[in-house]
């Protein structure tokens, strides 16, 4: 039975290669029943009934591969479809309806061979299981296209982002980009330079990406030599432990100056290690520390390094009663609960530093001196040469 059921699939799948150009014209006919498919052009389409046949031929020969004048399988045809734009349901669909065609033509063909019931059912069986397996090489064809696309306008829209970032776009670059990317250049932007470690950073991106969504606008979020860089339309929020320079926010032509600037306070606030959110106005006078460092280096000498010749604990808790003087708005009674000590200490140790660094503390400019001094000695460089 088996052996007699086979040949006659052969002999029907014989008949229907026979019957080629007769049979492309029925699947045509179908396929011109739904209306996404009125754009491909007429050969596209017979092109592709034309293999559908050789398919069903081939599985009813139980072979695997397609004669070689057939130039485009499914998985290619499944990609042209959505190159022109038709939906991936209409794809389905048409292709159902095209075997279905094919079927119906190899059911005639199988009956009037003389197939007895068992070999019809054999074959239907085997093209229905062929309606299931190239529907899906159809869509994941489809599906790749997609987002092969999709990366195509991720990196163009990175690139972009790159380009305003370091002035690289031209005033008309500018307006067609921007009205490709959704960036109006009379509204102003939120600049951003973030640094994160490396296994929180998709998720920072992701964050950022997600803020600027209710205002109706993506920002445009990229890496930058390590760092997540791009502008959004709202000022961010702070995210773990990662620290966020902001500056504006500012128009379109203004992002290259906002970005230097967030480059330059994201680098003070690593040096100071702050997290959360950052700019040049949070920051202060310690951006002017970070940048002298010639000048913080003298004050370190002065007000810091002559306390190096006394004990390692003595020095240690001069410097912090200072620090703590400083923060505490020169409130001894404050700096006495601050650091758990009696406020004789305190003066104590004071008077100590006052003689030993020459420094007045109740003299403003030698006040500012030993702050920018204290400031100085928390970023300063404690590698070799340092």
């Amino acid at each position: 039975m088996p052996d007699a059921s086979g040949s006659l699939l052969v002999t029907t799948a014989q008949r229907l290669r026979q019957r080629t150009d007769d049979l492309v014209e029925r699947q045509l006919s179908a396929l011109r029943t739904l209306r996404s498919y009125d754009r491909v052009p007429d050969d596209d389409l017979r092109r592709s009934c034309r293999r559908n046949v050789a398919r069903v031929v081939a599985v009813l020969e139980r072979r695997d591969q397609l004669p070689s004048e057939i130039e485009e399988d499914e998985r290619a045809s499944g990609q042209r479809r959505a190159l022109q734009g038709i939906p991936s349901e209409d794809v389905v669909e048409a292709y159902r309806r095209v075997l279905s065609v094919l079927r119906d033509a190899f059911i005639e063909e199988a009956v009037a061979a003389g197939a007895d019931p068992w070999a019809v059912l054999t074959g239907a069986r085997q093209l229905w299981d062929l309606t299931d397996r190239f529907s899906s090489v159809l869509v994941s064809a489809r599906q790749q296209v997609e987002i092969d696309a999709a990366r195509r306008d991720e990196r163009h829209r990175m690139a972009f982002l790159h380009r305003i970032l370091t002035g690289g776009v031209d005033p008309a670059e500018l307006v067609e980009g921007g009205a490709i990317h959704g960036i109006l250049p009379d509204r102003e932007y939120w600049v951003l330079r973030c640094r994160q470690r490396p296994d929180g950073v998709q998720r920072l991106i992701r964050q950022l990406e997600s803020a600027g969504i209710g205002v109706g606008f993506r920002p445009l979020i990229t890496m930058f030599d390590d760092d997540v860089v791009g502008i959004s339309a709202i000022r961010p929020v702070p995210h773990d432990d990662a620290v966020i320079a902001v500056a504006g926010p500012v128009t379109l032509t203004g992002v290259p100056q906002a970005f230097a600037e967030a480059t330059r306070v994201l680098n003070v606030a690593v040096r100071y290690r702050r997290t959360g959110v950052v700019d040049s106005s949070s920051l202060s006078v310690r951006a002017a520390v970070e940048q002298q460092g010639e000048l913080g280096e003298q004050l370190f000498r002065r007000y810091i390094t002559r306390l190096s010749g006394r004990s390692g604990s003595a020095s240690a808790e001069i410097l912090e009663t200072v620090q703590t003087y400083l923060r505490e708005r020169r409130s001894v009674a404050a700096v006495a609960r601050a650091l758990s000590i009696h406020e004789n200490t305190v003066r104590y140790r004071l008077e100590r530093y006052q003689t030993i660094t020459g420094a007045d503390l109740a003299d403003t400019d030698a006040l500012v001196e030993v702050w920018w001094a204290l400031e100085y000695a928390s970023i300063r460089p404690t590698g070799p040469g340092a």
